[in-house]
């Protein structure tokens, strides 16, 4: 099933914060997006007028969403009231919601978002039900009590203290003493060119050994002006991969590359304004063209729905500079047959693909001309009208020869299964290709550089087999 991600937060007409961010946001990595929200926002990107709360429709919201869909993540931003806040957290608690919390009660702009005080109802009520905290500097002062400002990395280990006492306030005492809950403080600290994020991830208990740090550094910008939402993009991507089935280390890990391959990138606005940049970038559509390409030549035609595996059939392609899955595209949901004709089960997007992105990227350890990958069914009969009738370059692979070690190290397989092949040929073939094993079905994987290329490739397959 597609992951599911729920935000609770304000709405903001410039779509670069709140609600509409976290949608963007969500879409962007691969998660499907469900709203609730929690007040309407009047502002732009350099000025906050004012807000009506939607405390007393905010229920009915979440039920209609809760009741109705298998939701388990959430990213909770603005809260305005005392009401909103009950609601929030009785849901929460209600439906066992992993909840980030972007503890937002003052917007870019300055000015407050939330009723006065309702920070320490926040922390008292809200806090132990949360799984992860993005606070800025100044949140992680307030909520640890202390001045947190202008550190630099010589003063680590002030941060990491104040970091471990927000951990802890996460925690309800004697309740899941292994359950791990993460803090990450944003802008916690400066080096002399570079600005970092401190991570700590804490387990319930008092030892040091329960606290994990991390710190993820970027550069320094001498920026005129202000940036809106920033905060709303990288709290709902931690969300969206805890969502994806990754542990809090790497989900954070992952929304930090997330944040940083879109941060300086901004659209600047008049007034000094400036909004991150979630819109996909040429190179991105240029690949989703190219897969489209690729889709659209064996969707129109019923031969080549003897192709689809009974795993059904994708189609990946990557950047050129690709290092993780999140820069590979794939047709989320697969190909699938209908009516006789191979049919896409849903969108092109990028982070959507798994086992197809994992080759890509493995190859071009190898061959970083190596772009596009796609799944076929095997055929003994097909293998060898191939090898006789094109000049493509099949080379089988013999699951049963995988290292033992391989085979219990997950996500290793197509790491595997490419360096064999180059060992074998010394380099990456047209196809590589098995007999599967045991729960594993046979597979024929063709690898491409673009999609003229897959196009012409798939043209000599089809008419091999036909020739049979």
């Amino acid at each position: 099933m597609k992951p599911f991600c729920l935000t609770i937060a304000g709405s903001d007409p410039t779509s670069s914060a709140g609600i509409q961010a976290d949608i963007r946001t969500f879409d962007r990595c691969g998660v499907h997006p469900f709203s609730a929200i929690t007040a309407i926002t009047y502002q732009n990107a350099t000025e906050f007028v004012g807000y009506k709360s939607l405390s007393d429709d905010l229920g009915n919201q979440l039920d209609s969403i809760l009741g109705s869909y298998p939701v388990k993540y959430v990213k909770i931003g603005m809260i305005p009231d005392v009401k909103a806040l009950d609601i929030i957290v009785e849901n929460v608690k209600k439906y066992e919601l992993i909840a980030v919390l972007d503890p937002v009660s003052v917007s870019s702009a300055g000015a407050r978002i939330s009723s006065e005080g309702l920070e320490l109802e926040i922390e008292r009520d809200l806090f132990p039900h949360l799984k992860i905290l993005t606070p800025n500097v100044n949140e992680a002062s307030f909520y640890t009590n202390s001045d947190l400002f202008n550190r630099h990395e010589t003063d680590i280990e002030e941060l990491k203290n104040a970091a471990k006492i927000l951990v802890k306030k996460l925690h309800i005492e004697g309740k899941h003493p292994k359950e791990e809950k993460g803090v990450v403080i944003k802008s916690a600290g400066t080096t002399i060119d570079k600005v970092f994020d401190l991570v700590c991830i804490g387990r319930n208990g008092e030892r040091e050994e329960n606290f994990d740090f991390r710190t993820y550094t970027k550069p320094k910008l001498s920026l005129k002006g202000n940036i809106h939402g920033t905060g709303c993009v990288f709290s709902s991507a931690i969300t969206g991969f805890l969502a994806k089935g990754y542990p809090i280390s790497i989900a954070i890990e992952k929304a930090e590359a997330f944040f940083d391959s879109r941060f300086q990138k901004f659209i600047e606005l008049p007034n000094e304004g400036m909004i991150l940049d979630l819109t996909l970038s040429e190179q991105n559509i240029e690949v989703i063209n190219q897969i489209k390409e690729v889709y659209n030549y064996i969707s129109k035609s019923k031969k080549f729905s003897i192709l689809i595996p009974e795993v059904r059939m994708n189609i990946s392609g990557s950047l050129q500079s690709a290092t993780t899955q999140e820069d590979i595209a794939a047709i989320e949901g697969r190909i699938t047959l209908i009516n006789g004709y191979p049919q896409a089960s849903g969108e092109i997007k990028f982070g959507v693909s798994d086992h197809t992105a994992r080759l890509i990227l493995s190859a071009k350890e190898y061959d970083k001309s190596i772009n596009f990958v796609t799944n076929l069914k095997y055929n003994p009969d097909w293998i060898k009208a191939i090898q006789d009738n094109t000049d493509l370059d099949l080379q089988e692979i013999i699951r049963e020869n995988q290292p033992l070690e391989i085979k219990k190290k997950e996500f290793s397989t197509m790491q595997w299964l490419i360096k064999e092949s180059v060992e074998r040929s010394g380099k990456i073939p047209d196809i590589i290709w098995d007999k599967g094993a045991m729960g594993k079905e046979p597979i024929i994987r063709l690898f491409g550089k673009n999609s003229k290329n897959m196009i012409e490739k798939l043209e000599k397959i089809i008419t091999a087999i036909e020739k049979q």
